[in-house]
């Protein structure tokens, strides 16, 4: 007579199922950030993650650091103003949401501007997630300058206005441990001095600015990697930046 065998998952060693739930939860692709706290994985992954989560306490418990530590998150405000989604009430960005992105480790963000909203709601954000949560790995990619900005020149003084600041201090802040800032290959030209992988201080040959202020680079295909430590120092001199066991005393 054939009798039902029972895989008791939690039998297993820790290590095992941790291994296990790396397998299920962690993509070699992003993790967008989607429809209040919910999360979309790549579209080869078909099933619901959440489904994990919902097993019982200690499947949450384990399942769940895994994911958020071990997955990069993508949170899109390519917009004049903050996704609706990510603000409103049980919204990543909204205070029902700040237990679940303090847990986020790693993060990539894009913006087309750095304006009012990042100063108010995503830029306490995410310094929030930095100092009082698990935040550690930061990438921002400034998109192509706003279309709604198309025939307005950009203030002389941007980068010393408080949003702009207020950049320059998150990436500044001592317990990230890896940051990126880039911008597209259409850019502002506040930028084009802080080319990383241009060794000047001036615009390049390659490099055009039309009366807007916006410059292009023609032989890009896409992303310019950006000196952020050396516009840290140009641009907000007072902001010491110090990392985590580089301190002298």
């Amino acid at each position: 007579m054939a009798t039902n065998k029972v895989f008791r998952l939690f039998d297993l060693p820790p290590e095992l199922r941790g291994a296990i739930f790396s397998q299920l939860l962690v993509s070699n692709e992003s993790v967008i950030l989607h429809e209040t706290t919910f999360f979309t994985l790549p579209s080869t992954q078909t099933w619901n993650f959440l489904n994990v989560f919902l097993v019982n306490m200690q499947m949450y418990q384990e399942a769940s650091a895994i994911f958020y530590s071990q997955n990069r998150f993508t949170l899109n405000a390519h917009y004049h103003r903050l996704p609706t989604h990510l603000t409103s009430r049980g919204g990543f960005l909204s205070e029902e949401g700040q237990h679940a992105r303090r847990r986020v480790r790693s993060m990539t963000i894009y913006l087309t501007r750095v304006g009012g909203e990042f100063e108010r709601v995503l830029g306490p954000a995410l310094s929030d997630m930095v100092l009082n949560g698990s935040l550690r790995e930061l990438v921002i990619r400034l998109g192509p300058p706003s279309s709604l900005g198309a025939n307005r020149t950009p203030h002389p003084d941007m980068v010393q206005r408080p949003p702009f600041q207020g950049l320059l201090r998150l990436l500044a802040d001592p317990y990230l441990e890896r940051v990126k800032l880039l911008a597209w290959k259409a850019h502002l030209a506040v930028f084009c001095p802080f080319h990383r992988e241009v060794n000047t201080s001036t615009i390049t040959d390659n490099e055009t600015v039309d009366s807007q202020g916006t410059a292009i680079i023609r032989n890009s295909t896409g992303w310019i990697e950006l000196d952020w430590r050396a516009m840290v120092d140009v641009y907000a001199p007072g902001q010491k930046i110090v990392r985590i066991g580089d301190r002298n005393y």
